[in-house]
């Protein structure tokens, strides 16, 4: 989830796949000035009862399209459909049309200079946006959540260290970690970014960022404590 701090901004979200529509719901909730834009009716018809929110059924590549989304007004202009192309040349009629800020996804991370370098302000990726992920679960401290990041290379586990697991008590630097880093840990309620020197207890909640390869022996290591 991207987190957009100022507040009474008008936002246009143009595609409303997975990322984007939950984008677009999280900046409804908070009551942003919010104008949507996807090229299928149908997920118009379905997004438009759930988001209040302009809904608009239309290429964001199009002028005409982008001019009734109130271009010349927004603040910041988002392209997260799932073509990078679609993404870059809308994003660069928004940026033409006095857009503050324009984000655009791609599909290849390789090409996040590209986009940068044509003056798009952001770039995104299911990659670079896993953190933002983690954001959500974090937003969720009672769901414990498995995230596959990018093309699966990678997942994000959540887990509570349980009493006789033999990582409790111990500093991370002590377990020799491989094929995973430990990104988060909650105590209590209060969520720390750890460092070597954080000790693992009981019951923490953690968050750990793991090869899918090596998820089922990260998992084990965690709940029996076999390390």
């Amino acid at each position: 989830m991207i987190e957009l701090l100022v507040i009474f901004m008008y936002i246009i979200v143009a595609g409303m796949g997975r990322v984007g529509s939950t984008l677009a719901k999280s900046l409804s909730e908070k009551n942003y000035d919010l104008v949507v834009i996807d090229s299928r009716k149908e997920v118009c018809d379905e997004i438009a009862g759930e988001l209040d929110a302009l809904v608009l059924n239309g290429d964001c590549t199009k002028v005409k399209t982008l001019e009734n989304a109130g271009i010349e007004e927004a603040d910041v202009f988002i392209a997260v459909t799932g073509n990078q192309e679609l993404n870059l040349i809308s994003g660069l009629i928004a940026k033409k049309n006095g857009v503050a800020k324009t984000i655009a996804r791609v599909s290849e991370p390789s090409y996040k200079e590209v986009f940068e370098s044509l003056g798009i302000d952001v770039i995104i990726s299911p990659e670079l946006v896993a953190a933002k992920y983690l954001e959500k679960l974090i937003d969720r401290p009672g769901v414990v959540d498995l995230a596959i990041i990018g093309r699966g290379d990678a997942e994000i586990l959540e887990l509570i260290i349980p009493p006789n697991s033999e990582v409790a008590d111990k500093q991370i630097k002590e377990l020799g970690a491989k094929d995973y880093v430990i990104i988060a840990i909650y105590e209590g309620n209060e969520l720390k970014i750890p460092d070597g020197n954080t000790e693992l207890k009981p019951y923490d909640r953690i968050l750990l960022l793991v090869k899918s390869e090596s998820l089922d022996t990260v998992r084990k290591m965690f709940s029996s404590g076999e390390i």
